[in-house]
């Protein structure tokens, strides 16, 4: 049986589910994903349904929508047709139009990564987009010194760190380099951050950032953390590595959790 999701079901089930038991496709053509989508949905147009291997893993659930309900309705019967069991069929009762939780705007910024790297450049480039995130909190705690948020920055900047060296544990597993982490680390620029933004844009948002402005750094914060997300759930659903895609799937993860960490914090400043 085919099973409707309010908006709030489906908040929940991105919020509460692991990664990779759950694949959530917006059916709508490329134009419109770009200008505005769910976190971390894979766009796959209504004609290409059929056609996508993404949809048809029959060991965890697909959420379907399009704007009003209507496409992803025949999206669904195209899917079925193609293979996919009915348990593990979701659907957005009335699409995005309804759809209460956070949108983002354009494409997720999947031209990062490129899909004929080799492991070792996925994870070096994986590496550094975390010494970015690292940067920016880094950055955000010297604004913030002797106030409340600077524990949060801090924690933040020290979690991005720790997945740093997640990524790099599993690239030494795999490939054994000369270096330590710290000394890899040290290397990387941090050029550039997870949600696609450059750490000279960063700069420049953070000169215009004062104290009184915390409301307005953790907003920001939550925008990069769920660009973040939707890069790495993307990245997840692309790469064929099996590695790379797990790889993925546990930042995407972890994005989560740090959504989580700063909306809790943003309840606190207000």
């Amino acid at each position: 049986m085919i099973r409707d999701l309010t908006s709030r079901q489906l908040e929940k089930l991105i919020t509460s589910d692991r990664e990779n038991d759950f694949l959530i496709v917006d059916v709508r053509q490329a134009k419109e994903y770009r200008l505005d989508h769910i976190p971390g949905a894979v766009n796959i147009p209504i004609a290409e349904v059929e056609l996508d291997s993404r949809i048809l893993d029959n060991n965890r659930k697909v959420i379907f929508y399009c704007r009003s309900g209507s496409r992803s309705k025949v999206a669904i019967l195209f899917a079925v047709q193609a293979g996919l069991e009915k348990k593990n069929i979701f659907h957005l009762r009335d699409g995005i139009s309804a759809y209460a939780g956070e949108i983002l705007l354009d494409m997720p910024k999947l031209d990062v990564f490129s899909y004929d790297m080799t492991l070792r450049e996925v994870m070096e480039k994986a590496i550094n987009l975390e010494k970015g995130a690292f940067s920016f909190y880094e950055l955000a705690k010297e604004k913030f010194k002797e106030i409340s948020l600077y524990n949060i920055m801090d924690t933040m900047s020290q979690a991005e760190k720790v997945h740093a060296k997640i990524i790099f544990n599993i690239l030494n597993n795999q490939i054994p380099g000369s270096l330590s982490f710290d000394a890899f680390f040290n290397t990387c620029k941090g050029d550039i951050l997870e949600g696609g933004k450059s750490i000279d844009e960063i700069k420049a948002f953070m000169d215009n950032i004062f104290p009184e402005n915390r409301i307005s750094i953790l907003e920001f914060a939550i925008e990069l953390e769920f660009s973040a997300y939707d890069l790495y759930k993307n990245m997840a659903e692309n790469f064929k590595d099996p590695i790379v895609r797990k790889m993925f799937y546990s930042l995407a993860q972890a994005e989560k959790q740090h959504l989580s960490d700063i909306v809790n914090s943003l309840d606190i400043e207000l």
